[in-house]
């Protein structure tokens, strides 16, 4: 006689934030932003097989979200930086966690040793 199974759930919670972060690019412009604020250009640099079509989605798309926020320098030339906000830069754990399950090197109390040191 075999135990039944409880049923499988996905969690909403879950479904939301992959909704966000599942996306293509998403979690690479994060890991970005979380090095400092850029302005879209350099993040255009940065993943340069992204195109800007692309980038001004996710980068809209995270905004809807509340990870990004978006503040226009006047100039001249205006300009437009992008900046992670606190709830952005709450995701910073998870992104190590994730450099970590992929291998990246870590030092003696197992963080991430940050990518500009070993990049």
């Amino acid at each position: 006689m075999t135990e039944s199974q409880p049923p499988l759930n996905v969690c909403s919670y879950t479904e939301v934030a992959f909704g966000v972060l599942g996306k293509r690019w998403t979690g690479l412009l994060i890991d970005l932003l979380l090095q400092r604020p850029a302005r879209f250009n350099e993040l255009h640099a940065a993943l340069p097989t992204l195109s800007k079509r692309v980038l001004s989605e996710r980068l809209a798309e995270l905004q809807s979200a509340g990870l990004v926020e978006r503040e226009v320098d006047p100039g001249p030339p205006i300009t437009a930086t992008y900046r992670l906000t606190e709830s952005g830069r709450g995701l910073g754990p998870a992104m190590d966690a994730l450099r970590v399950w992929a291998g990246a090197p870590v030092d003696d109390e197992g963080r991430p040793v940050p990518p500009e040191l070993y990049q």
